[in-house]
């Protein structure tokens, strides 16, 4: 590919004219570096910028102990370095090349120039830089964990409450992991007795001396079906001491302390419900089917979570078939289904369940084949499995040899990934600069990322070693970069 196609197709330098690349391109040098070379390192002098052609590396810094954080991965069409450029200074981070990588690198004295003549780059720059500062100052802040799972509705009728129990027993049992379903409304003590928990607390009374809680995990207590949740306050259903902001740093101080949460969140479009919802990996907003206008309602939490700057891929929406009677349900148009990720069939077991069962029984579903469990269950999946890699490799079809021990590798490829790696399939044969390809792919949670991508790329670089080919291909949620 010549270099200005390729300069035209990274979104920094789309502003440029063809002249205006041409010129770019005479200045510009590729180099290459091998598996595990180090492109730049964490406190040397900087003045160059570099653009991936293709590859993939590994960016990262001094943790402080001796040991390294890792920052992200980098790959086709993405820069790095521009910092020291900006600052004439020290690099910030480490780059290396976890297979072998292209980079176009360009002189400080060019891209200063490129600044100067063109104002579009420099928004680019900036907006680039506002975002690395946002996720820099999340995982800089005092909040340990962005695992957040909020469940809100339009009113007290969508059975939000219900569904974020269930949800929150869901995601506990596949990472079985301790999971904290938090209910911001300390005052009442629902969510307690739901769980079956008979205790309550002084909680607010501490909130309101000190506006803190210094000890969050004695308000914290295991339910018998193993789900965590926070003591409500002592007669706290007429306690009106309780303000915003004592809400809010409440719950600071749960995201500072517990790993996965789930929140029963208000329906009311409070300061704190834009906190939360901000805060929140993934936002549910369950809909009762009673209502008139399922996609009025939709539309109204997109137009406010707009005004929230909350992206839309966030949020998950449901409907919930609270009645039997067809009559009594709104409409639901096609158009509106289109954007329904799932929905909650009649459960007659349930209605009119907001107390506990009077035999004890909770509205809490253990049984894994009941519709609530299984879309609980699905959704869980979804939410915490949400990113998708694969790796794309040649099979050689023309070369029976060859084809034999691609397949083999590919088996070896299966076996390897899904030991970490969930759901891992091989797709069907398909044709790719017309040499034939299988694909094995997965999902894994954000968390977990930046681990798997390394071990896919080692694979990925054995599998070139051993074949002795230049290019496999890497896609991380859709984008395809070459190794």
């Amino acid at each position: 590919m010549v270099l200005t196609d390729f300069l035209k197709k990274v979104p920094l330098f789309s502003e440029l004219n063809d002249n205006e690349l041409k010129n770019l391109e005479q200045k510009a040098e590729i180099l290459c570096y091998p598996r595990d070379a180090f492109i730049c390192k964490e406190g040397e002098h900087g003045d160059t910028m570099f653009i991936i052609k293709s590859g993939i590396v590994q960016i990262y810094c001094d943790d402080g102990s001796g040991g390294k954080k890792i920052i992200t991965h980098s790959k086709l069409g993405e820069y790095f370095g521009e910092i020291a450029l900006l600052m004439e200074g020290a690099r910030t981070a480490t780059v290396v090349a976890l297979a072998e990588t292209e980079v176009i690198r360009i002189k400080k004295v060019d891209f200063d120039e490129l600044l100067r003549t063109h104002n579009g780059i420099c928004i680019s720059i900036i907006k680039e830089l506002c975002n690395r500062l946002l996720k820099a100052n999340i995982s800089a802040s005092t909040i340990k964990s962005h695992n957040v799972y909020s469940v809100l509705g339009p009113d007290t009728s969508s059975g939000k409450s219900l569904f974020a129990r269930n949800l929150a027993l869901a995601i506990s049992h596949l990472l079985k992991e301790d999971v904290l379903l938090y209910d911001p409304n300390l005052r009442n003590d629902r969510i307690a007795r739901m769980l079956a928990v008979e205790e309550r607390s002084k909680i607010i009374d501490e909130l309101v001396n000190q506006e803190k809680i210094t000890n969050i995990s004695k308000y914290v207590v295991k339910s018998p079906s193993g789900l965590l949740t926070i003591l409500p306050q002592e007669n706290g259903i007429t306690d009106c001491r309780l303000k915003e902001f004592h809400t809010y740093s409440l719950m600071t101080t749960v995201m500072e302390n517990y790993k996965y949460i789930v929140v029963d969140s208000s329906s009311m479009f409070t300061k704190v419900t834009k906190e939360i919802v901000q805060n929140s990996n993934k936002i549910i907003y369950l809909i009762s089917s009673k209502n008139i206008s399922v996609e009025g309602l939709m539309d109204y939490f997109d137009k406010t979570r707009r005004e929230w700057n909350v992206s839309h891929d966030k949020v998950i929406f449901g409907v919930n078939h609270n009645t039997s009677v067809a009559t009594d349900e709104g409409r639901i148009t096609d158009k509106a289904r289109e954007r329904i990720s799932f929905e909650l069939p009649f459960m007659a077991d349930f209605k009119g369940a907001r107390d506990p069962h009077p035999q004890g029984l909770l509205t809490l579903q253990t049984n894994p084949s009941h519709i609530l469990s299984k879309v609980c269950s699905d959704l869980a999946n979804k939410l915490i499995y949400d990113q998708k890699i694969g790796l794309s490799l040649p099979t050689f079809a023309g070369d029976v040899a060859k084809n034999s021990l691609a397949e083999r590798w590919i088996e070896s490829a299966l076996q390897e990934f899904s030991v970490s790696i969930k759901d891992v399939v091989v797709s069907e044969p398909f044709f790719k600069n017309e040499n034939p390809y299988k694909t094995i792919y997965g999902s894994t949670p954000k968390w977990k990322l930046n681990e798997q991508v390394v071990k896919v790329v080692d694979f990925a670089n054995r599998f070139k070693k051993e074949f002795d080919v230049k290019n496999v291909y890497l896609t991380l949620n859709g984008e395809e970069s070459t190794i």
